[in-house]
């Protein structure tokens, strides 16, 4: 049993507490743990010797190991090694159950990106639609986002920054659309939008006139098809 303010006990120091039984509660308590493989090195001394030599002196020098690598690590933690991570003993010890997570493959963050009822894509897909526009984001462009976000190291929720700066030319831009072959029909996300890994692209590319999508999309056929 543990007494829970009702109202905050920071903003009511001494208001009146909750009785609360913990019994059939399950916590779960998750972080990043930067560089905690780093301090499981240590304790494995894995690399010492053999094939993975390197491994070690790159984790002694701060220099990056590769995410097959760290993930190896992060399987083998251990309640000491959150304890040399500075967690204190009384507060690990409550936790009997310790599980790593890997990283968001590339596919993985392409399927977050466009498949969810609520994906991002679907999103400003919708955003787009309010304003009669639509909204494609290319096979590949869909990868190169992806593959931005790993690069960046930010997972899923780097998606979501990375789309912002694509779009948000075209977003400005829309609501100021006019008629006839100036009305903007359609917004585009390439290869040439999205730039490479280490590089800015040009942004959303705006398509005006009426069936100028699928006039860009019949192009892009007939120049995969060549």
């Amino acid at each position: 049993i543990v007494n829970v303010p009702e109202k905050g006990a920071r903003k009511h120091p001494r208001g009146d507490n909750i009785q609360i039984d913990t019994k059939d509660i399950l916590f779960i308590c998750g972080g990043a743990f930067v560089d905690l493989e780093k301090t499981i090195s240590e304790r494995r001394q894995d690399s010492s010797i053999g094939f993975g030599a390197p491994v070690r002196a790159n984790m002694r020098n701060g220099a990056p190991t590769n995410a097959a690598v760290t993930s190896s690590l992060l399987e083998s933690v251990e309640s000491s090694d959150l304890i040399a991570y500075g967690l204190i003993p009384e507060f690990i010890g409550r936790f009997p159950i310790l599980v790593s997570l890997t990283a968001l493959t590339e596919d993985q963050l392409v399927q977050v990106l466009m498949e969810p009822k609520n994906a991002l894509g679907k999103q400003y897909k919708k955003l787009f639609k309010m304003n009669d526009v639509k909204l494609h984001f290319s096979e590949k462009a869909q990868r190169l986002i992806a593959q931005k976000a790993m690069v960046k190291n930010t997972g899923a929720r780097g998606l979501r920054a990375i789309l912002e700066t694509l779009l948000t030319d075209s977003m400005y831009e829309i609501p100021d659309a006019k008629t006839g072959n100036d009305r903007v029909d359609a917004v585009v996300i390439d290869e040439e939008s999205v730039g490479s890994v280490d590089s800015y692209g040009c942004g959303g590319k705006i398509l005006r006139g009426d069936g100028a999508l699928e006039k860009y999309l019949a192009n892009a056929r007939s120049r995969e098809q060549t």
